[in-house]
């Protein structure tokens, strides 16, 4: 760790099992930068922005250092963009929170991979759902079997699968984000579990036809996951639209 390093511990969600990644600058002399919440139990309830020692930051978990998005500014100018907002009141999880504060320090844009996740994964969902409509008006997705037979999967099953497969694309994503993967990366990781568990849900559902329907489900699955990734990549996500200040 060094001067103008962005650092990150992972945290606990209070009441839960969700962890989140939590961030601030490195001073260079053993002291933080960070934004937080005035109280952890209430994180709408306001916070600002605070200078502590490295081991009150790191709260007894292991420090990592996060380099992504790449610095747009120097060590000293980092150092110096954090500093100058110590004591500066407000904070929001969702537009102001430490990962937009560290970020705007290091690159000058405010932005947060962890809010940008979660809504992107909305936007997905509802173009994924939006699919699952269309394909319903048509006649759901039909699927003829290597026996001759064909196999419809309707509306009552594409909806809950793509749902469950967008649960299970974020719940992956998420975790490959906090282990340090690049956006890409942590994307790829949520697109395969979001397929697998779209085809598997849908192979669930094709049971009653034996082995037959459990193929031609899985393949129903398939096809309903990646139509609807044709429909979320044209969808443009709020959480892309990051502010220079």
């Amino acid at each position: 760790m060094a001067r103008g390093d962005r650092l990150e511990v992972e945290r606990r969600v209070i009441g839960s099992t969700v962890t989140y990644a939590h961030m601030g600058i490195d001073v260079g002399d053993g002291t933080v930068v960070h934004a937080r919440p005035d109280d952890d139990r209430r994180p709408f309830g306001g916070g600002r922005v605070i200078r502590t020692g490295l081991d009150e930051f790191a709260a007894g978990t292991g420090v990592r250092i996060r380099r992504d998005p790449p610095a747009a500014f120097s060590p000293d100018e980092i150092v110096a963009r954090a500093l100058e907002h110590v004591g500066r009141d407000g904070y929001c999880p969702v537009v102001d929170n430490c990962e937009h504060f560290a970020t705007w320090c290091a690159t000058g844009r405010r932005a947060s991979r962890q809010v940008d996740l979660v809504v992107d994964r909305i936007s997905a969902a509802a173009g994924r759902v939006a699919a699952a409509v269309s394909a319903r008006a048509n006649g759901g997705i039909v699927v003829r079997t290597l026996a001759g037979s064909t196999v419809r999967v309707g509306l009552r099953t594409l909806v809950p699968a793509v749902l469950a497969g967008e649960a299970a694309a974020l719940v992956a994503e998420w975790r490959a984000h906090q282990r340090g993967a690049s956006r890409r990366a942590s994307r790829r990781t949520g697109e395969a579990a979001g397929l697998v568990a779209t085809m598997g849900t849908c192979a669930v559902a094709g049971l009653p036809a034996g082995p037959s329907g459990i193929v031609a489900g899985a393949l129903a699955g398939a096809t309903a996951w990646l139509a609807g990734s044709v429909v979320a990549a044209v969808v443009p996500a709020a959480s892309r639209r990051n502010v220079r200040v």
